[in-house]
């Protein structure tokens, strides 16, 4: 009995060691059962410049507490990998990239490719986890080619 409650008092504190699971492509979450998504709007956003066709942008994942598990899927271009991040191939070569390993982070810094040619506003799905037990439903922010700064 005792093993079992402190296998799961570890369990809540993890997010998935590994990175989102494959069919958190379908929809974003996580898949933390049988826990819930956290109410309200994330207080995680994601920054970075605009997007010219062609090059690399660097995006900041970034909020007020400490996380462990991120994804973000992009409506259109790809990813390329950091250190203890990993791509994912969910609608495309490369559109996702989660986290490799379940330590605290303050922030990641991704580096997202655009399309090669204009594509417009083009839409980035992220999810957090704080937590195996503290997690947000996807949010969707908008990468401009003419903005400053990404909106949500």
């Amino acid at each position: 009995m005792l093993a079992l409650v402190l296998l799961s008092l570890v369990a809540g504190s993890l997010a998935h060691s590994n990175g989102a699971p494959h069919q958190a492509c379908r929809d974003g979450v996580p898949n933390h059962h049988p826990v819930a998504a956290m109410a309200g709007t994330m207080p995680f956003t994601i920054t970075g410049g605009a997007y010219t066709p062609g090059q690399h942008v660097h995006l900041t994942i970034s909020g007020n507490e400490p996380f462990r598990g991120f994804m973000i899927k992009a409506s259109e271009g790809s990813f390329q990998a950091g250190a203890n991040q990993q791509v994912m191939d969910c609608d495309g070569t490369a559109d996702a990239i989660t986290h490799t390993e379940n330590t605290d982070k303050s922030s990641v810094t991704v580096t997202y490719v655009a399309p090669a040619s204009a594509a417009g506003s083009i839409g980035l799905r992220l999810t957090v986890a704080v937590n195996h037990d503290k997690y947000w439903n996807p949010e969707l922010f908008t990468l401009s080619q003419t903005a400053d700064v990404i909106t949500g």
